[in-house]
């Protein structure tokens, strides 16, 4: 190994509130250790079984995970609140789900446990509180739990005449930035990994790509509909594991799934990019040809009548529009389409909400990627894509 009975804004909620302390291994008045600074994400290699992994990853990057999570503790807490009033409701259920369909990334998650000395139960509620809060605004017909407008990722994708690109930016918390890693990721009998990883959740979420080919990226969709099943941290690492395009697509079309959202996935191999888009209720998928445009919010025909929040990332549109125009310009132009041509569309300013996101509201794009189907590799850019901080990656 490298080293690189639920509350619904009554008084015991705030009661609660008050007595759970820092919920990941920061007591009051202690101050979080300090991850180490970086010039571009923090790389580490691991082996062996999935819990080995999980608990390579846990040893390496526990300053990391805990100090993740103490910038984000309002939301952790409100998650861990409702857990701790209801857990028959907003946590066995998705257990039981994640266990009887994915037990290896239990495991994972058992080892990421292990290895940064934070509760198995606090890690697992870490790989489902968006599941947990939104589940709770569902079934207190509300809006409680809703992500700010700046917090969305924005993918662009490619093919025709040869050339094929998959480009995203991965936007979320800013603090995020220092506590992202790369990894390298070799299970026995499956399929090598490359991917970055939020810190404590399982990997897959943010862009990777295995050693079959496979690539994947993915846009949140904040549905109203939520079911206690597989969390979508889950669903996004299960197509990791994939050896094909028609593998991986099926992975991201499981059925059993909490919640809403979108898969963007290649495949190196067989020249296709195919975008699913995932409800509880159904799916449907698109092969592209051309410019291809997502944001977070659903644009295939049979999932334009999933109800999606009002309130969630109404920046959606707005950056969909602009790519989608700054795309549109170049559609009877292949010759003149690259990489870094696209990489120009996602390192757009205008507008108030644009693709390229500065500390807007607590969030900012944290990545930029190029999947090239040409070359085989892909180019992950630190931060922001106008800040060209990049490096070319090569995995098969």
């Amino acid at each position: 190994m490298k080293r690189r009975e639920f509350l619904f804004g009554t008084t015991a909620a705030a009661t609660a509130a008050a007595i759970i302390p820092n919920l990941w291994s920061c007591k009051k008045d202690e101050e979080c250790p300090t991850p180490e600074s970086q010039a571009h994400f923090n790389y580490l290699e691991v082996s062996g079984t999935h819990h080995d992994i999980g608990k390579q990853i846990g040893t390496r990057f526990s300053k990391e995970i805990i100090a993740s999570r103490m910038a984000i503790s309002k939301l952790v807490n409100d998650a861990k609140e409702i857990v701790q009033a209801a857990p028959e409701i907003f946590y066995d259920p998705f257990l039981e789900a994640s266990q009887n369909h994915f037990p290896d990334y239990i495991d994972e998650l058992h080892g990421i446990a292990d290895g940064s000395g934070i509760s198995f139960q606090d890690i697992m509620i870490g790989n489902m509180a968006i599941e947990i809060l939104f589940l709770a605004s569902k079934l207190g017909n509300n809006n409680k739990y809703s992500l700010p407008s700046s917090y969305g990722c924005s993918s662009t994708a490619y093919s025709k005449n040869g050339k094929m690109f998959l480009t995203h930016n991965e936007d979320l918390f800013t603090s995020f930035l220092s506590y992202m890693y790369l990894l390298k990721i070799k299970v026995t009998g499956k399929p090598e990994i490359l991917t970055l990883s939020y810190p404590g959740l399982l990997p897959g979420i943010p862009p990777g790509m295995n050693e079959a080919g496979i690539v994947q990226c993915g846009n949140d969709i904040q549905g109203l509909h939520v079911e206690p099943s597989v969390p979508m941290a889950f669903l996004f690492r299960s197509v990791l594991d994939s050896t094909s395009i028609d593998d991986a697509v099926d992975r991201a079309k499981f059925p059993h799934r909490a919640r809403t959202m979108t898969h963007n996935i290649g495949s190196f191999n067989e020249n296709k990019i195919v975008s699913v888009e995932a409800a509880p209720t159904k799916n449907q998928s698109h092969n592209v040809d051309g410019f291809y445009v997502h944001t977070n919010h659903f644009i295939l025909p049979e999932m334009l009548d999933i109800v999606l929040n009002p309130l969630g990332l109404p920046s959606s549109e707005s950056r969909f529009n602009k790519l989608t125009a700054m795309s549109g310009e170049y559609a009877d132009k292949p010759n003149d389409v690259n990489g870094d041509l696209i990489t120009s569309f996602m390192a757009s300013h205008e507008g108030e909400l644009p693709p390229c996101v500065h500390d807007h509201d607590t969030a900012s794009t944290l990545s930029h990627s190029v999947f090239d189907f040409q070359e085989k590799n892909w180019k992950l850019y630190y931060s922001n894509p106008c800040l060209n901080n990049s490096k070319i990656i090569n995995l098969i």
